[in-house]
């Protein structure tokens, strides 16, 4: 029987330990965590603080007691500070006794996830809060309540940061929003992004771009500009680092930004030694270029993989990632897919855009939907797509991905056939049109 330790819960490590369990009911699996929570819906968190998630235990997934029923030892306060691959073991600090020990396994499972960023500014500043753990989500549901919190300032406008404002407002709390950009939500194109502010004012948050906090002094932060606002209570979301430190010494290659290089079947450069999760780098599915991205469904995959290649199936591979996904924003969803807009330099292609309503156009609730889709010069590949709107944008958003993994072009798009009646599409859907759009752009790049 063999012995597998993972380093780390959550999506990445708790995934794994429950699909080895389901596949293998002998095999020894411990899960060492150094926070206090095991396996939770990280990405509800904003939802709770806004009323949407109604109670805060539906957030938990599964807790060390549960785990012990299916025979997973979990390690909560236990942090797995070094590892040695050529002698599979790990050195593991115990944090609340304040002891460390050895562990040896046959199988080691990285999923240390990422720590959130900070600004210097914030450091110490005891009405400063990030939201990425459960522990995050109860500090700052117990500061609103203990000091009566109405006013708020959330660091940052990408997906965190804009997820709390939108939360925020709807628990009834003044918003300023603090971005040092001159853009908000960077994943998505410049010109397509003028609902940002146009939403945030109807809603009452106070923008403040191309600024940053550089000090707080009591309920007073000042900014770069020179401006004091109003900060009894401060949320930074301005994205996360891979928890990678602990690797040091281990020889197991990291990139330079410190995520750790993972191949198809989530093993790194050393034998037996797999990684999951936000602190991993792995592969687009549609075009032989590295990525990194900390969304659930590669996770939930790549544990899906690696727990079939230890328990002997290597025929189950990772395929690489569109990094496929989609944010809310009050009215407004925002979807991408595939490369980021810095990486097509180096692809030649040519863009379709195209807006028409999201169903037959005489329905009266039919609105406006916005696709514009990225495509190689030479086999029509879809690039990078882009989807915004009120209504219908999570339906073509998937129906891109699942048609670029199966292969389809976007000339294919024409192809398509839709489950067509007025109140649900067109007979030509949005998705329809980006095809034959493209067919004829093709066509007049190859006359």
């Amino acid at each position: 029987m063999g012995k597998v330790i993972i380093v780390g819960g959550v999506a990445g490590g708790a995934t794994t330990a429950a699909q080895l369990r389901r596949i293998d009911p002998e095999i020894d699996i411990t899960i060492y965590e150094k926070g206090r929570d095991i396996s939770y819906g990280n990405c509800g968190l904003p939802y709770h603080i806004g009323g949407e998630v109604e109670e805060r235990d539906q957030l938990v997934a599964a807790t060390p007691e549960s785990f012990a029923e299916r025979d997973v030892t979990v390690e909560i306060f236990h942090e797995v500070t070094a590892v040695d691959p050529d002698n599979r073991t790990v050195q593991v600090k115990d944090i609340r006794n304040d002891r460390s020990f050895d562990a040896a396994y046959d199988y080691l499972i990285l999923s240390p996830g990422g720590s959130p960023r900070l600004i210097p500014a914030l450091l110490d500043v005891p009405q400063a809060f990030v939201l990425h753990s459960l522990e995050h989500l109860d500090e700052i549901k117990a500061h609103i309540e203990e000091k009566n919190i109405t006013r708020a300032v959330v660091v940052g406008a990408g997906y965190i940061g804009l997820e709390m404002a939108e939360n925020l407002v709807h628990r009834g709390i003044e918003v300023t929003l603090v971005h040092r950009d001159t853009e908000i939500y960077r994943p998505l194109e410049s010109d397509m992004s003028d609902f940002f502010m146009e939403e945030l004012k109807s809603r009452g948050v106070d923008v403040k771009l191309d600024t940053e906090i550089v000090e707080v002094s009591g309920d007073t932060a000042t900014l770069s500009n020179g401006e004091k606002i109003e900060a009894p209570m401060i949320i930074a979301g301005i994205g996360i680092t891979p928890r990678t430190d602990f690797l040091e010494g281990s020889g197991i290659i990291l990139n330079d930004e410190g995520y750790i290089c993972t191949d198809k079947h989530g093993c790194t450069n050393k034998e037996g030694v797999y990684a999951v999760g936000d602190a991993i780098e792995t592969n687009y599915h549609h075009v032989d270029r590295p990525v990194h991205v900390a969304l659930a469904w590669g996770a939930h995959r790549m544990a899906y993989v690696i727990s079939n290649q230890i328990s002997g199936d290597s025929s189950v591979c990772f395929e690489g990632l569109l990094g496929t996904n989609i944010i809310r924003f009050f009215d407004y969803d925002i979807a991408t897919l595939g490369l980021t807009e810095p990486e097509l330099a180096d692809y030649p292609h040519f863009v379709v855009d195209h807006r028409q309503k999201n169903k037959a156009g005489y329905m009266s609730d039919s609105v406006p939907i916005h696709v514009r889709a990225y495509i190689g010069k030479d086999d029509g590949e879809i690039l990078r797509a882009v989807v915004v709107g009120t209504e219908g944008v999570d339906k073509r958003i998937d129906i891109l991905s699942a048609h670029i993994r199966l292969g389809g072009t976007a000339m294919d798009l024409a192809n398509i056939e839709v489950a067509y009646s007025p109140p649900y599409s067109s007979p030509k859907s949005v998705l329809n049109m980006v095809g034959y759009k493209a067919i004829e752009k093709m066509k007049k790049i190859h006359e």
